[in-house]
């Protein structure tokens, strides 16, 4: 049973950072999104044996999500669905993590803080609602969401508040259930973006 977790295109807020949490994409997030879709209809190839495929397309109800989801899904003949539990936190997520006093530190300095504690409870029913869709499917599913949700999606299932990760626009995050165990299978899977196109 296997999970797709895409970031969204760049959005107008990571340009200004102003009040417009809800943003659309920019026009570099535009073509981002574009060049996921058309390495997705020319047959997405993960490595030798593996080719990218997709049973449903769930997405974030925020817009920079909406419209990533919409390029995505002409390419693989699917509508998406919005599921609101993939929506993004309203804060800066690693500011709330727990910090250690040095690498490799017994116990974190700082525990999490509630509202990232409430957050990663809002993932793991993301999570859930994803896992039953891809059981009950058949097929894996591809979800477009938020670096903020993915990160802590990843943490969640690594069982770990610990570690933080730079994800990137358009960038496709991969796990799979497998033998009673989750599995990280690609993080940051970048490789249908030229380098201009390439942001965090």
């Amino acid at each position: 049973m296997r999970i797709y977790l895409v970031r969204h295109g760049q959005s107008q807020w990571q340009l200004t950072r102003d009040q417009n949490w809800d943003s659309s994409l920019s026009p570099l997030g535009h073509d981002q999104a574009a060049h996921l879709a058309r390495w997705l209809a020319a047959g997405a190839r993960l490595d030798n044996d593996t080719s990218l495929t997709v049973g449903s397309v769930v997405t974030s109800p925020l817009k920079r999500a909406r419209e990533t989801a919409a390029y995505l899904c002409d390419p693989l003949g699917l509508t998406a669905r919005v599921q609101h539990s993939l929506t993004e936190a309203t804060f800066h997520v690693v500011s709330e993590l727990p910090t250690a006093p040095a690498p490799f530190a017994r116990w974190p300095e700082h525990a999490p803080s509630k509202r990232y504690l409430a957050f990663r409870a809002q993932v793991r029913t993301a999570l859930e609602e994803l896992t039953r869709r891809a059981e009950e499917t058949g097929q894996p599913v591809l979800a477009v969401t938020h670096g903020g949700l993915i990160k802590t999606a990843l943490r969640t299932i690594a069982e770990s508040d610990t570690f933080c990760l730079k994800l990137y626009n358009c960038g496709v995050n991969a796990i799979e259930w497998i033998g009673g165990r989750w599995r990280v299978v690609h993080i940051n899977l970048w490789d249908h973006l030229p380098p201009a196109l390439r942001t965090t």
